[in-house]
């Protein structure tokens, strides 16, 4: 179980990473809105992460606890790498640091350290959001291919 988790928290950390370095290369990475996009990649990961547990565990089925658990962890997992990955990053690129200052009217407050807590914050806040909304998703549709597979049958 734990190897499924560290590897969709890496396929989650890798997907952040990506995003962010092409949105670097084109000259996007301080454009806020493509936290939209993150969101995508975010809830894609989850939504693997939980079937999977599912499926390898049908008694988890409807216990909420053990999906959002699953979520959460992978999430703040992901979010934890990419976090490090983008304080790294920052700390290198003092130029973009200033971009994104600019741009939020924070100035000196907004340092990199803060800027990767606060994407981790924000990693573990949609994890657990999404994660219980992606759970019910999730359960019903298992539910409802059993109940169509009972009458087929």
């Amino acid at each position: 179980m734990n190897k499924d988790l560290l590897r969709y928290a890496a396929y989650f950390a890798a997907s952040l990473t990506v995003i962010f370095l092409v949105a670097y290369v084109l000259g996007l990475a301080d454009n806020y809105y493509l936290r939209f996009t993150n969101g995508i990649a975010h809830m894609t990961v989850l939504y693997y992460a939980i079937k999977q547990l599912r499926l390898r565990d049908p008694s988890t089925i409807n216990n909420y606890v053990s999906g959002v658990a699953r979520g959460l962890s992978v999430g703040a997992a992901g979010s934890l790498a990419f976090s490090i990955f983008l304080l790294l990053f920052l700390l290198a690129d003092p130029e973009l640091v200033n971009q994104i200052q600019v741009a939020t009217n924070l100035g000196d407050v907004l340092t990199p350290y803060a800027m990767a807590l606060i994407t981790l914050g924000e990693g573990i806040a949609v994890s657990l959001i999404g994660s219980y909304l992606l759970v019910r998703y999730v359960d019903a549709r298992l539910e409802s291919k059993s109940s169509k597979n009972l009458y087929h049958t």
